[in-house]
């Protein structure tokens, strides 16, 4: 990911009164340093994911042996891999967000909407983690197991769980920092910021 543009993501004006909103700010840019090496990690066993699975598509097909066990990797795996992805989306900005609505309202009005939205996210955020979290536990105390290969499946659903619940301060962080633009009036955050960044750049340049 480009720093530079995750920067202006996360930026905010600075103002004598914007303290709290620009240590929100620095400590999202912070954990978005940290949370693109878990992301790197999560693609690159989507990446091994990715060829096991071909490799087992032309095993069928031409050798009639598909690899044993892939299923089961494939099963365990996964969660965790999706779940990598999502602190960097949150800290990066990446989820989708409509600001139609906020737009059309005065800077607090739609500071006021954003604000709104993002305590909605914390709570879906909450809620799928405690899920997550309480299926986890369930399948360690049945000590579920995988179909072929017999392996635990707890330990990575566990993973899945962590990953899912370091989205909660990220995203109390991202709330902390709506809360200091709305009282400070700031106009709402672009909704392509990455095109914005290449604009300045480009500004630069020349």
């Amino acid at each position: 990911m480009n720093r530079g543009r995750a920067a202006q993501c996360v930026a905010l004006p600075i103002s004598s009164h914007g303290d709290v909103g620009m240590s929100a700010s620095s400590l999202i840019l912070r954990l978005l340093k940290q949370s693109e090496g878990v992301a790197a990690v999560g693609l690159l066993g989507l990446l091994a994911l990715s060829v096991a699975t071909f490799a087992d598509v032309i095993m069928r097909g031409v050798f009639n042996e598909p690899i044993y066990g892939l299923s089961d990797l494939v099963e365990i795996v996964t969660p965790p891999i999706v779940a990598s992805c999502f602190p960097v989306a949150l800290a990066a900005r990446q989820n989708i967000t409509i600001r139609f609505l906020g737009r059309a309202l005065p800077p607090r009005g739609g500071q006021a909407i954003e604000l709104f939205g993002q305590i909605i996210v914390l709570l879906v955020l909450i809620g799928i983690t405690w899920r997550v979290g309480d299926y986890a536990y369930d399948i360690f105390r049945n000590d579920q197991v995988t179909w072929l290969l017999h392996l635990p499946a707890w330990p990575t659903w566990f993973l899945t769980t962590l990953l899912l619940a370091l989205c909660v301060p990220m995203q109390c962080l991202i709330l902390a920092e709506n809360v200091q633009n709305l009282r400070l009036g700031n106009p709402l955050m672009s909704d392509h910021p990455e095109f914005d960044g290449d604009v300045e750049t480009t500004k630069n340049v020349q």
